[in-house]
């Protein structure tokens, strides 16, 4: 049993790396005692160096099972009585057109990027609920904004994180609870490097292999002039200090423009800038 702290208690999943891994240590260069969860031991360098030097604990949680969630978040309220902050952000992008993914692809991508979240926020609500108050940031993207050719599915799983968000946002606001989602543009993580992609997809039979192999090329190009994970950590920061939280957090000046471009065009004419960038859908072949 550690010691009763004054510091706010954040959770942290999918902490090993990239958003997660940087926002554990800004909550930890600001006063919060962080509890940033892994599913793979092979991956903890980074974060056992980070713990030895700040206020960070690492916890084993694999959020695609249920008991998992259940034992890390039961650990850390019998440490510390309670958890104030909740930052849902473990997630993969599964990439490849939707013809060439199989239901298993589809299961597993939803399994990690959406009912993890529900699952971490199944566990965590009642400890809030209980103490009348708490922030829940939801780690979204730009794509669950705009969708793209070959990342349908990822894109549908973060159209789901907003929904789920927004919703949340409405059922716990009674019982003290803030939600709000951040939702980054192209940023230089692991997302690409850990990119799944279904078994399917670089097939000779595949007739989209070639229109895969473009879009990879695209979207390398991309997120190679993406900001830095740091920004993001940074953003999610500051938006804990808000009093109340804004309900949604653009990150990035891709994903503002998008956004702002979404919003103002009908979707016939969002489409048709759409084309621009991506030549090969223009027309009919």
């Amino acid at each position: 049993m550690t010691s009763e702290t004054k510091k706010p208690i954040a959770l942290i999943t999918g902490a090993s790396s990239g958003f997660g891994f940087e926002t554990a240590k800004f909550l930890a260069a600001n006063s919060y005692r962080v509890y940033a969860t892994y599913r793979n031991s092979k991956k903890l360098k980074d974060l056992k160096a980070l713990a030895a030097k700040a206020d960070v604990h690492a916890v084993l949680m694999e959020t695609t099972w249920t008991p998992s969630v259940e034992k890390a978040v039961l650990a850390v309220v019998k440490k510390e009585r309670r958890i104030d902050i909740l930052i849902n952000n473990a997630g993969f992008a599964m990439g490849g057109f939707l013809e060439d993914l199989s239901d298993q692809d589809l299961k597993d991508q939803f399994e990690t990027n959406v009912f993890g979240y529900l699952r971490v926020i199944r566990a965590v609500a009642p400890v809030m609920r209980k103490r009348g108050s708490g922030k829940i940031i939801n780690v979204g993207s730009i794509a669950g904004r705009v969708s793209f050719p070959a990342l349908g599915a990822y894109a549908a799983s973060k159209f789901a994180v907003r929904a789920i968000s927004e919703t949340l946002r409405q059922e716990l606001r009674p019982y003290g609870i803030e939600v709000a989602e951040v939702a980054p543009g192209s940023y230089l993580t692991q997302v690409t490097t850990s990119a799944r992609y279904g078994q399917n997809v670089r097939s000779n039979r595949s007739p989209y292999r070639e229109y895969t192999r473009q879009m990879e090329d695209l979207m390398a190009k991309e997120f190679a002039k993406g900001g830095l994970a740091s920004d993001v950590a940074e953003l999610i920061t500051k938006a804990l200090d808000d009093a109340p939280m804004k309900p949604v957090y653009l990150a990035g000046s891709d994903a503002k423009f998008m956004a702002f471009l979404k919003w103002l065009m009908l979707d016939v004419e969002f489409e048709f800038f759409l084309k621009r960038l991506i030549p090969w859908s223009r027309f009919p072949r």
